[in-house]
């Protein structure tokens, strides 16, 4: 499996608290089956932030050293999950965004209480940039829960949609996990990830979530959302879309 969605590189947000903690992560994943993970700490969306970027840098490189030294099955390639304010347009325009393994895919959140509007015209213009949105989580946005019809309209018009294993396994409650199954149901969604925290909570396990997946969705949806699009991602490539069959 591939995971593009991962905030295990230690000390830089609300991810892994230190190196231990980001080495348990990885080994947590590689035993579940994980063999290349995007690491995807915060960036806050603002130039101002593009300052925090060389010690990201830094720690990524720390943790990268230490999974060689222990020999570990796992890559790490670069990424972080950007947030969208109306200030990240002028990074997308200037082509500044950091994005996911040195592609065109950049990983977008919003704040949980954006308008649909403003999400639909940020990504739109992202697209005008010259970037591929990958859209973090869309079923724990309130407007997307309200209306997953909003989020079936963007993977239309080629937008990807990424799923939390949380949601799916009912870690983030009911509406988030109602609004993730919708669209996995319909065959609307191109990725699960974990977007995993710690060792201990929201972790880098994927193991129940790929169990899910097959007895729910079949093997083939599981194998797209799972290893095949996410590896696409992680190289650059154009994802497979293949709608789910009930």
């Amino acid at each position: 499996m591939v995971d593009i969605h991962c905030h295990i590189v230690p000390e830089v947000d609300d991810g892994a608290w230190d190196l231990d903690a980001a080495m348990e992560m990885a080994r947590l994943a590689v035993k579940s089956g994980v063999r290349r993970i995007i690491a995807t700490p915060h960036f806050q969306g603002k130039p101002e932030h593009l300052e925090s970027v060389s010690y990201i840098v830094h720690q990524f490189k720390r943790l990268e050293s230490s999974i060689k030294r222990e020999r570990l099955e796992l890559e790490l390639l670069p990424g972080m999950e950007v947030l969208c304010v109306p200030e990240t347009m002028e990074l997308a325009r200037m082509g500044q965004l950091p994005t996911l393994g040195n592609s065109r895919y950049v990983l977008t959140e919003f704040y949980f209480d954006a308008s649909w509007e403003f999400m639909d015209a940020t990504l739109q213009e992202l697209r005008r940039c010259g970037y591929m949105p990958v859209v973090a989580h869309p079923e724990r946005y309130g407007a997307v829960q309200r209306d997953p019809g909003l989020a079936r309209s963007w993977f239309a018009r080629g937008i990807v949609l990424q799923i939390n294993k949380g949601s799916v396994l009912g870690a983030f409650g009911r509406r988030a996990e109602d609004t993730a199954l919708r669209l996995l149901y319909r065959g609307t969604a191109h990725v699960i990830a974990s977007d995993a925290h710690t060792p201990e909570v929201r972790t880098t396990d994927m193991g129940p979530v790929r169990q899910w997946a097959r007895e729910h969705l079949g093997r083939e949806y599981t194998k797209i959302l799972l290893e095949d699009n996410p590896a696409r991602i992680s190289r650059g490539r154009p994802v497979r879309e293949v709608r789910h069959q009930n």
